[in-house]
């Protein structure tokens, strides 16, 4: 049994099962600009059904207070500033491919298989210890390696969510933005994400149901020096979505993603001490009028945790 207060992303959706398999440094997260606080009470079961197959399921007591002007207002006669959610958060993952050996009494994962699946059910009841919402979420992840001869690699990530009933802001899905709004390139310049879209503003879209692909293509690293290694990496992502009720929210001004988000870009990683330099490009039916506006010029920071 957990009690948290604590702030979150809103339009966030994390896995439950995320900190056991991808435990990365987030470096988006100092640029977030949009909270809202909760106070919850969770009871958490985790459980290795086999090798492969790990789940993980949470029942939550939530009190949530957005920190910005908003409303959500989900029939004629409601209107809500803040609310109370109770739930039920059901999460597996399934690495059918990986082998696993007991290491001094437990299962450790001694080779990565791909594809890996993650698949995450979320139940809001309303009336239930006082929650005000009756909504479901459904999130599915595919991720995909392709480790090539020539030492370099393609990875391939699937991610969608689909939220119906009344489901405030705060639980909607944004698409993982990571562009400050600022006027100018430099001015913008800040820490690549991990999975982000970088030339997409904070705070420009949500949805209720959104599918974003994202193809990652890293070359051999570069052999200079025993310690200066440089990695060149080409970067491709896609988002669509749409909001069914975006009148139900109010106090924000956002837009949707029907016509499909592009972005394209370059990372040049492991320039100095972990830091490497970032370039993206958006393009296609939302580009923007303004030609810099386009473009997203970042430095990269990635540290793995999991070993």
């Amino acid at each position: 049994m957990y009690y948290t207060k604590d702030l979150d992303e809103s339009g966030s959706s994390d896995f439950a099962t995320d900190k056991r398999f991808f435990q990365f440094i987030e470096p988006r997260r100092f640029n977030i600009n949009l909270f809202h606080q909760y106070i919850s009470k969770e009871i958490t079961l985790e459980h290795q059904l086999s090798p492969h197959l790990l789940t993980e399921t949470e029942l939550a007591v939530s009190a949530i207070s957005p920190t910005y002007k908003y409303i959500f207002n989900p029939t004629p006669n409601s209107s809500y500033s803040s609310f109370d959610l109770t739930y039920v958060k059901f999460a597996m993952q399934l690495s059918p491919f990986s082998k696993y050996e007991h290491v001094n009494d437990r299962l450790k994962e001694i080779e990565i298989g791909y594809p890996k699946f993650t698949f995450q059910y979320t139940h809001s009841f309303e009336g239930l210890l006082n929650g005000d919402f009756n909504f479901n979420k459904i999130d599915l992840r595919i991720l995909h390696v392709f480790n090539h001869s020539n030492k370099s690699d393609t990875e391939l990530v699937l991610t969608t969510g689909y939220a119906n009933g009344e489901v405030p802001l705060t639980h909607t899905y944004h698409a993982f933005p990571n562009n400050v709004n600022k006027e100018t390139i430099l001015q913008r310049f800040s820490i690549a994400g991990t999975n982000s879209f970088e030339t997409m503003y904070f705070n420009e879209f949500f949805s209720n149901k959104v599918l974003t692909f994202r193809v990652k293509h890293k070359f051999k690293a570069f052999n200079i020096s025993p310690r200066f290694k440089p990695q060149l990496a080409l970067l491709t992502k896609f988002a669509i979505g749409n909001m069914e009720h975006p009148e139900y929210h109010e106090g924000i001004t956002f837009d949707t993603l029907e016509k499909g988000f592009f972005e394209s870009g370059l990372e040049i990683n492991r320039l100095l001490f972990g830091f490497g330099l970032s370039f993206a490009y958006r393009y296609g039916p939302y580009h923007l009028p303004k030609f810099e506006d386009n473009f997203a010029f970042k430095f990269t920071f990635y540290l793995n945790l999991a070993k």
